[in-house]
């Protein structure tokens, strides 16, 4: 608990480092991703499905020098892990983790991210959490001090969930999205 505490106000101190300190600071963005998502199950076999899924991350970055920027994420999706529509219980995945970014120019920041992904899953009769690493790319462009926006590519990996029958299901998410947002 004392690492988070000292993580936590070390985001806050104020640091100036010319292009990158325009990203400092806490971001709150809607965005809207255009997903792949492929469902393995055995038996069964695959099917996958594209969809339009909403969502809404917050963000904090700290920045290390005038460049190299450090933050940490959240993800909330408004949308779903399934692909047949008919999984109640599969409805908005989360996802939390790190970034390290990189400042090209005042209003231009290019970034990688790694974190991990949770959805509830249920098949009938039975119900669980999936989790799973994720991973992307992206960049932000500040059209104002405040106001940016944002491309990203990412994938969601959710590990093989087995249920009591001896079937079992894998999910995976490719993510292509474009975000707005504020950063205060």
């Amino acid at each position: 608990m004392k690492k988070i505490a000292i993580f936590l106000w070390a985001l806050s101190a104020p640091i100036a480092y010319a292009q990158s300190q325009n990203f400092e600071g806490f971001g709150l963005a809607v965005d809207y991703s255009l997903n792949s998502i492929t469902d393995v199950s055995t038996p069964g076999g695959s099917a996958t499905s594209r969809s339009g899924i909403p969502s809404i991350t917050a963000d904090a970055y700290k920045a290390i020098n005038k460049d190299w920027l450090v933050g940490v994420y959240g993800t909330y999706d408004l949308g779903t892990t399934d692909t047949t529509g008919t999984d109640p219980d599969a409805h908005h995945p989360i996802e939390a983790g790190g970034k390290v970014a990189y400042a090209f120019t005042e209003n231009i920041l290019g970034y990688i991210k790694l974190g991990w992904s949770w959805s509830k899953f249920s098949s009938p009769g039975y119900y669980q959490w999936m989790n799973g690493p994720s991973y992307g790319i992206g960049a932000e462009y500040l059209l104002t001090k405040n106001l940016f926006t944002r491309v990203e590519v990412s994938q969601q990996n959710y590990k093989t969930v087995q249920w009591n029958d001896g079937s079992t299901d894998k999910v995976n998410i490719n993510s292509y999205g474009i975000s707005l947002g504020w950063r205060f």
